[in-house]
């Protein structure tokens, strides 16, 4: 079983004070010694992640990238692909969703093939689903 993490459940992986750190921690540690699930993140994310560990938690460059480095070696990064933004775009112009970036994710997710998206994102959380693909919270079970 393939599952992609939405950039706000990896960030609430590195950063544990955010309002829903606790409920992603203990879903992903419930989830992450099962053989049978492979653990995805879009590697666009990395940027962002830096971002808000150096700036917002005033983390050294050295420990941030040290904590996305021990992200990737668990969950491997999915770098997206033209055709993903050109399916992104077209669902924008359809009005699946106002947002390129979420919209990204669900076209990268699904390239991969994977059959749950994990996020706190109400926006997509309202979807329930993309194609093939459930949307659930880490409070859901998959």
């Amino acid at each position: 079983m393939t599952i992609f993490l939405d950039a706000n459940i990896c960030l609430d992986l590195l950063d544990t004070t955010r309002a829903t750190s606790k409920d992603s921690v203990n879903w992903y540690l419930k989830h992450k010694d099962d053989k049978n699930k492979e653990f995805f993140f879009s590697g666009d994310f990395i940027t962002t992640i830096f971002y808000v560990l150096t700036q917002r938690k005033k983390i050294s460059h050295k420990e941030a990238l040290k904590a996305i480095d021990l992200m990737s070696d668990e969950i491997s990064p999915y770098y997206i692909k033209h055709t993903d933004y050109i399916c992104a775009k077209n669902n924008l112009l359809d009005n699946l969703l106002n947002d390129l970036e979420d919209l990204i994710v669900l076209s990268s997710a699904t390239q991969l093939g994977c059959s749950f998206l994990i996020t706190n994102d109400k926006e997509l959380l309202q979807q329930n689903k993309y194609k093939m693909m459930k949307i659930i919270t880490p409070l859901e079970e998959l």
